[in-house]
């Protein structure tokens, strides 16, 4: 019977490194160990981990013979000798490897390692256990031998090797040198496979040697044995393709399709990409991890685009990878990893993997895209402007031309068109003189008007006075002449925009907590004989103290000032006060001469409790001055009436319960009579006025929480 040996030898056993000049990848290792030798510093115990395939039991035979060569102890055996040689080939009696996971109890350890520990070398110099899975031992079997760990015989060296450390006793490890063999990277591997291939004759593609070191995990005993599979399937001559096919690897285009699918996110695309996947028969968990794979790659390459060593034998598709993380996020990859992971999981338990995996591939392609906080504030920021401008356009139609530079107030004589101040001023003269002598009960039309507006509710009263020239004999020769400033109230109202804005631009949150303010006052350069700067008054109302507080700490006032100063070319200064707003209550004539005219402005009527003079036609209160024309109107369509309107006049304003506004239901009804202005279209311009500062303080709140002034 003639019988047949078999004389092939596997690549891992034929390539194995005889010298440690030949272990791969692990250089940490191996000077460490040689510069120990030549030193004469070898410890009597060490401990080598790692995972498999990494050359931990290859490096315990290299220092074996080592130290039993007849050359040794030293860096290179001559694996010539016969103590080498007996190494090499697992049969050396005084080399003894032991396996861990098979002798793990105490009474083989005993009688394995305890009784033969003491006797000296059979032939060579030393006697050397090498332990491979250590951690297999139990508890009891690492006790026994903590003794001799501790102290051995001066011949003896003990070598083990785990891939699992964490199971070892740390009363072992204490007594160990211990040594971390690392994962092999993938180029390395390549490297090392093309140089197999060339030795033996292979005609192997690159891209084929990248696909077995994707199934690998840094294993270069697994590599070698794929090697040996995809050579038999495919011959001396392998191509990529055949040996995706023997290995079952996806192809890597597929993973760069799905992604591009997600980025489109084309659902009925990557359902038909799932169902051509599972009808070539691929794993489906593999291709999950494929999935990870792929997104931790574009991770990688979108942190850290120069670095092509966090991404191995990928490197050899960095310029597909560069071109497609330009489509996606940071955020987005994060979350797309997220949702594989999950998908990992579903697919493990699951009954209905493919199930599982087409569902967890149209969350990925169906996911919406991140958007920045900071994208979303600056839209709130935005709209929040273009409600605030409509709010001003609101505004602006509702209250009348301001007159010299008194305080914005709504009064009976204002006229809708845009009138200068002091012709405006000089015919509301030449009017009231007309009618005061043809009045016998008037008094003395020399005497100067005094014009007051309303002073704020919470602050002291602030009053505007503007001169107006005596009236001549003759009411044709009469000039007027005006000591009022080039600005006035209505031109800074006018530009108060434009300040907004600038200080928004520069300053969001100031900016949009400066949109709650009204401008209820001017008073020019050196108003008052003061010599000072002009001076804006900004109102907020008693809920907004804390934007008042804002807006008077010193970086924020210097900021508006000089925008202020800029924008208006005179030097300002900003006052900040807490009232209720002027464009929510009547700020007619009678709520300030209500409490007559000596009241309303000391000192200008001498002490007299009755006017003296012609007064303006909306200032006047006592019953023998001339009426403005509303008020005659008003007078000659209903007679009789005017004690109810006195009796609401002098009430004050009315507060609406459910607005949170003060509102002066005759004060409106005469604003809407001066501006044309239906009752239906008062009503909306209030509620749309109403809207805008709660949208403005939720932007407020928002932009409090992420941006500092």
């Amino acid at each position: 019977m003639e019988v047949w040996v078999l004389a092939y030898e596997v690549t891992a056993r034929k390539w194995r490194p005889q010298a440690f000049d030949g272990v791969i990848g692990q250089d940490h290792v191996t000077t460490t160990l040689k510069n120990a030798i030549q030193a004469g510093q070898i410890a009597h115990a060490y401990l080598f981990a790692g995972p498999r395939g990494v050359g931990k039991t290859t490096t315990a035979r290299i220092l074996a013979k080592a130290l039993n060569c007849v050359d040794g102890p030293t860096v290179t055996p001559c694996n010539a000798c016969a103590f080498c040689q007996e190494i090499s080939e697992g049969r050396s009696v005084d080399v003894l490897e032991i396996d861990g996971a098979s002798n793990n109890r105490v009474e083989q350890v005993r009688s394995h390692l305890l009784e033969s520990v003491k006797y000296t070398p059979s032939q060579g110099k030393h006697k050397i256990y090498i332990i491979d899975e250590v951690h297999m031992l139990t508890k009891e079997a690492f006790n026994a031998l903590l003794k001799t760990l501790e102290e051995p015989p001066a011949h003896v060296y003990f070598i083990f090797a785990t891939t699992d450390p964490r199971k070892v006793l740390p009363t072992v490890l204490s007594r160990c040198q211990r040594f971390d063999f690392r994962r092999i990277s993938g180029p390395t591997i390549v490297d090392h496979l093309a140089m197999i291939s060339e030795k033996s004759g292979y005609d192997v593609q690159r891209e084929a040697l990248a696909l077995i070191v994707r199934r690998v995990d840094g294993s270069m005993r697994d590599a070698e044995s794929l090697l040996d599979q995809v050579v038999a399937f495919g011959g001396s001559g392998l191509t990529a393709s055949e040996a995706a096919e023997v290995l079952g690897i996806v192809d890597q285009d597929v993973y760069f399709e799905l992604l591009d699918t997600v980025a489109d996110q084309d659902v009925p695309r990557g359902l038909d990409l799932v169902d051509r996947i599972f009808r070539q028969g691929h794993d489906l968990e593999e291709i999950i991890l494929g999935i990870l794979e792929h997104l931790r790659n574009l991770l990688v390459v979108k942190a850290a685009p120069e670095v092509e060593a966090l991404i191995g034998d990928a490197a050899l598709e960095l310029d597909r990878y560069r071109e497609q993380v330009e489509r996606f996020d940071t955020e987005d990859l994060l979350r797309l990893s997220q949702l594989a992971t999950q998908m990992e999981e579903a697919v493990k338990q699951s009954a209905l993997p493919r199930v599982q995996l087409e569902t967890g591939i149209v969350r990925m392609i169906r996911m919406s895209r991140s958007v920045h906080l900071t994208d979303v504030m600056t839209r709130l920021s935005e709209m929040a402007r273009r409600m605030g401008s409509q709010e001003d356009d609101v505004d602006a139609s509702e209250e009348a031309p301001p007159e010299g530079t008194s305080p914005p107030a709504i009064s009976r004589d204002s006229s809708p068109e845009d009138e200068p101040a002091a012709s405006r001023d000089a015919t509301d003269s030449a009017a009231s003189s007309g009618r005061t002598a043809a009045s016998p009960s008037s008094p003395s039309a020399e005497t100067p008007s005094v014009r007051t507006a309303d002073p704020p509710r919470d602050a002291a009263p602030s009053t505007s006075v503007q001169e107006v020239p005596e009236p001549a004999a003759s009411a044709g020769s009469s000039t007027s002449t005006t000591t009022s400033p080039k600005l006035d109230l209505r031109t800074v109202r006018d530009h108060w925009s434009a300040v907004v804005e600038e200080v928004t631009r520069q300053r969001s949150v100031l900016g949009n907590q400066l949109k709650e303010a009204e401008l209820t006052g001017w008073s020019p350069a050196g108003d008052a004989g003061s010599g000072g700067p002009a001076t804006i008054t900004l109102r907020f109302v008693p809920e907004q103290n804390f934007l008042k507080q804002r807006a008077e700490k010193r970086e924020n006032a210097a900021l508006i000032q000089s925008v202020c100063s800029d924008t208006l070319g005179v030097r300002v200064r900003i006052i900040c006060e807490i009232g209720e707003s002027d464009a929510a209550k009547d700020t007619g004539p009678e709520t300030v001469a209500g409490l007559g005219t000596d009241e309303a402005a000391p000192g200008t009527n001498d002490g007299a409790g009755t006017d003296s003079g012609p007064m303006d036609e909306a200032r006047a209160r006592t019953d023998s001055g001339p009426m403005d024309e509303a008020r005659a109107r008003t007078d000659e369509a209903a007679p009789g009436t005017d004690h109810i309107k006195n009796t609401a006049d002098d009430a004050g304003p009315v507060m609406d319960p459910h607005s949170g506004i003060d509102e002066d239901p005759a004060g409106e009804e005469r604003e809407n009579a001066a501006t044309g202005k239906t009752a239906r279209q008062a009503a909306d311009a209030r509620a749309g006025a109403a809207k805008v500062p709660a949208v403005m303080k939720i932007v407020q709140a928002f932009d409090g929480q992420i941006v500092t002034d």
